[in-house]
């Protein structure tokens, strides 16, 4: 059972990078519509509201990727705490993968929705890696009892 539990890790380290990817294509596309996109005889990227949304799009993608790459570090140096931070990068990357996917469909309007637009794919996979290797619920499980167990990660403890 440990050994299986241990797979899981490595697992939930795919799925986390799985969701940046998607979140990366999503940023992506959604920059490139913007430049391409006309509204009020501008293009789209010259809206202010609409660079914010971008930028924090952009900033949610970085952060997940460093996540993630911290917990996978952790897994290969073979950390006690590497569950742990498997988990928070499983659970923080899926869910800020899934929100830049869906503000990048967002950006698009009715378009994000048609099959000729790589956002649909990718908000039905976005969506999913917050399921697979253990829902985002179970890891918010895993991390609290991790802390209340005394075995939490220096970094919050």
């Amino acid at each position: 059972f440990k050994i299986a539990m241990k797979g899981l890790d490595g697992g939930r380290i795919n799925i986390a990078t799985c969701s940046v990817g998607a979140a990366q294509g999503a940023l992506t596309q959604a920059q490139q519509y913007m430049q391409d996109r006309k509204q009020f005889g501008k293009s789209i990227a010259s809206f202010q509201a609409l660079q914010f949304k971008l930028a924090d799009m952009a900033t949610e993608l970085v952060a997940a990727r460093q996540m993630v790459r911290l917990a996978a570090s952790k897994l290969d140096a073979g950390a006690r705490d590497a569950t742990t931070y498997c988990a928070m990068a499983k659970r923080f990357a899926t869910d800020a993968g899934f929100t830049v996917v869906n503000e990048a469909l967002q950006l698009h309007g009715g378009y994000g929705y048609i099959r000729e637009y790589p956002l649909e794919r990718l908000l039905r996979d976005a969506r999913v890696h917050q399921i697979l290797e253990g829902t985002n619920e179970i890891m918010r499980v895993i991390i609290a009892r991790r802390m209340l167990d005394g075995d939490a990660p220096e970094a919050i403890r």
